[in-house]
């Protein structure tokens, strides 16, 4: 039987041979191998129970207690990871063993509440991998368990799965309709809903917004401005925030140093004005903020103050660096466009595939 492995029978001592005793946990032995070598646990009758209680001179108390609660306790695991209906014969196995290993109800009851919790991860874990040919509603009838008794372990179930495909989702950056819908599948089977904490749904969404803009096909925006012919919209944003390159100059306050010194308590020296030292930097700032098109002809920058455009055909290159794009123009001029970062990813794989395609 699964869960038993056979174990050498205690040697009897010189001590016991002269004083006739025998080492009595020897008839626990006998039983454990004998349910190791057996099948099921049915096949141990009370008749060769006491067999071997008699041949070793023991008995069942106290003292053995634990071991007895151990083998039964075995038997259940085994019970409630195979049984397929309430009505499963493999029942009778755990219930003759209490009953010839004379186990007191209340360890019988702690035993088998272990068992089914241990059981229900386990069968949750396979009906995630297919193996399990029960449904969850059919499982929670096995159990004797309503919708409310197994729903924390089956939603650890999916999370346990869920952390290790995430590792996989996140080091891509990419989440495909096909992950997502194998991911709402898993808890249909485990009759939980579809939902995640807010950060993690938000890195999803981005990475549902990554894939789409490499796969799905180019959208065709309408916009209130002319187009020209044949020249398409695939991508909008607002918020898009126009950039140029400045040199700025800063003070170095030395994290703001004190004014006042003291020595000790009879010479102190209050400056009326420090020059800090100032120094020049080198910065790409916002100077306007309004919306960005991209069409399968133009880089179009729009706002109530400014429009900049650049034809594809003039673009020499165009970078990603952390949440602005650039785009660098045949003749060396320079657009800078700053997003949100999540944004700026999409915006630059979708700006990415229009190029492609123009190819």
């Amino acid at each position: 039987m699964n869960g038993f492995e056979k174990q050498e029978l205690e040697t009897q001592g010189m001590m016991s041979k002269l004083f006739g005793s025998k080492p009595s946990t020897n008839a626990l032995i006998e039983i454990n191998n004998f349910l190791a070598d057996n099948a099921k646990a049915t096949d141990l009758t009370a008749e060769l129970v006491q067999g071997f209680i008699k041949a070793w001179g023991a008995k069942f108390d106290s003292s053995n207690i634990e071991n007895r609660s151990s083998m039964y306790r075995k038997v259940a695991d085994h019970v409630y990871l195979s049984a397929q209906s309430k009505d499963d014969a493999v029942f009778n196995e755990a219930q003759h063993l209490a009953s010839v290993l004379e186990l007191p109800e209340n360890l019988q009851r702690l035993a088998d509440k272990g068992a089914k919790k241990v059981a229900y991860f386990a069968r949750c874990r396979k009906l995630i991998s297919g193996e399990e040919p029960l449904s969850i509603g059919e499982i929670n009838t096995v159990f004797g368990y309503d919708y409310e008794d197994g729903y924390d372990i089956r939603t650890q179930v999916f999370h346990d799965y869920f952390n290790k495909k995430f590792d996989d989702i996140a080091e891509a950056k990419r989440f495909s309709p096909d992950d997502e819908q194998a991911l709402r599948d898993i808890c249909t089977k485990l009759d939980i809903p579809y939902e995640f904490k807010p950060n993690i749904q938000n890195a999803l969404d981005k990475y549902r917004y990554l894939w789409s803009a490499e796969n799905s096909p180019l959208g065709d925006i309408q916009v209130d401005f002319p187009l020209n012919e044949g020249e398409i919209c695939h991508a909008a944003a607002q918020q898009a925030g126009y950039c140029e390159h400045k040199t700025v100059e800063k003070e170095d306050n030395y994290f703001e140093l004190t004014r006042k010194l003291e020595i000790d308590e009879t010479i102190s020296f209050k400056g009326e004005k420090i020059e800090y030292p100032r120094f020049t930097e080198e910065v790409t700032a916002v100077v306007d903020v309004g919306y960005l098109f991209f069409t399968n002809q133009r880089v179009i920058y729009l706002s109530n103050k400014l429009a900049k455009i650049i034809d594809l055909n003039e673009l020499e290159a165009a970078d990603l660096s952390v949440n602005i794009i650039y785009f660098y123009q045949k003749d060396g001029s320079v657009m800078a466009i700053k997003f949100n970062d999540d944004v700026a990813e999409v915006m630059f794989a979708i700006f990415k595939r229009i190029l492609s395609e123009r190819q």
